[in-house]
């Protein structure tokens, strides 16, 4: 008899996208109660993108596209860092 994992998600899916010129790699699960969370990676980064709430299962996302764009957007932001939000400011 299989060993069976109890997994809190229901279905893992892997994107690649670009933002910066840089390769942003996005992981959305759908958990058992239908919501969607979505970390990102950003390889040769040491960043470690918590998600939603460090991902509590109780959070998430009605949508998959909603996650998505959440992760992605955050991904934008670590990668312009702090530099380019203080060039957009006038002095």
């Amino acid at each position: 008899m299989p060993a069976r994992r109890n997994l809190d998600t229901e279905s893992i899916m892997t994107e690649t996208c670009y933002a910066k010129g840089q390769k942003v790699i996005l992981v959305t699960n759908q958990i058992k109660n239908g919501k969607w969370l979505c970390k990102f990676s950003i390889p040769g980064s040491s960043h470690l993108d918590g998600g939603v709430a460090g991902q509590d299962s109780s959070k998430g996302y009605n949508t998959e596209w909603e996650a998505r764009t959440n992760a992605f957007q955050r991904a934008k932001l670590m990668l312009e860092g702090p530099q380019d939000v203080t060039q957009d400011r006038p002095s």
